[in-house]
């Protein structure tokens, strides 16, 4: 950045005696963290559906009290909307964010009935480490993954039933249209249960990572070595068409991935461990 010269800051001192004529808003962040359903330790062969889970607070104070919410919170004084959605996070779930990913920008005036306050959103998505158990702290008087079973979104309608266990805690459902750049825009919720509009960030923030290249995407999802089973699960989990019912093609994309010419994927030297008589499988690792 060009530094100020000493007219910019004379000029500065008197435009801030005068910007308190403009409503100024609040700032704050909310993140929808995102893990693998599946255990680390457990075979893959033994447990090979994918799911995601999604962590959520259960709100210990005013407005929305015992309701179910994203984390995130208000930015403080002198630090970056990233650096308040990290705290926050670590804040209300002790939960460290790894990769923040903005999805998008919630400005209704009357988003939140405590004032004008202006959200902003980010995915943040985390390996099966052993590293994301969470606990409720700061406001939050409970922190809690919920698994996100047979969701789909497709042709303008969304259901995402959310599982605590064999539970159905809630189930968003509605509507949305699509647009040219960025995902999509939701239109309707139906009986929506969450505090303020996390409904709507939750459903516009999967929207918006839906048009990433899925190919990559799955990378974040996988721990740094995997099987090639293993990813293409989680690609059809991330690109299934209930309508269609297309499958996946998978000895093309198994092609695609291991490609002589600019191939995504390279393999390791170690192979995964066998069990129950089973073949030990080849692991790969993203290509360097």
């Amino acid at each position: 950045m060009a530094r100020p010269t000493k007219e910019d800051l004379k000029w500065a001192e008197e435009y801030r005696k005068t910007s308190g004529k403009y409503d100024r808003p609040s700032v704050t962040a909310d993140i929808v963290a995102l893990r693998p359903a599946y255990d680390e330790d457990i075979n893959w062969r033994e447990n090979p559906v994918f799911a995601l889970e999604m962590l959520f607070i259960k709100r210990s104070g005013r407005p929305f009290k015992g309701c179910w919410a994203l984390p995130g919170g208000f930015v403080n004084k002198g630090e970056s909307i990233e650096e308040g959605a990290r705290r926050e996070l670590f804040e209300e779930t002790a939960l460290k964010a790894t990769h923040l990913i903005p999805t998008g920008v919630f400005s209704q005036p009357d988003r939140d009935i405590r004032g004008w306050v202006i959200s902003n959103a980010f995915v943040s998505i985390h390996k099966r480490t052993g590293d994301e158990r969470v606990e409720g702290g700061s406001d939050a008087a409970d922190a809690r993954w919920l698994r996100l079973k047979a969701p789909t979104i497709n042709g303008g309608h969304f259901n995402l039933p959310f599982y605590d266990g064999n539970e159905n805690v809630f189930t968003l459902s509605g509507t949305y249209w699509m647009e040219d750049l960025g995902g999509g825009t939701v239109r309707t919720i139906k009986d929506n249960p969450l505090a303020f509009d996390h409904g709507k960030i939750i459903i516009q923030s999967l929207l918006r990572m839906l048009v990433f290249d899925p190919k990559k995407l799955v990378l974040f999802l996988l721990p740094e070595k995997f099987t090639l089973a293993r990813y293409i699960d989680i690609y059809t989990y991330l690109t299934w068409d209930p309508d269609s019912k297309k499958e996946v093609n998978i000895p093309n994309l198994r092609r695609q991935l291991t490609a002589v010419q600019n191939p995504l994927l390279e393999p390791c030297d170690a192979k995964e461990p066998s069990g129950r008589g089973h073949a030990q499988a080849r692991l790969f690792r993203r290509r360097a």
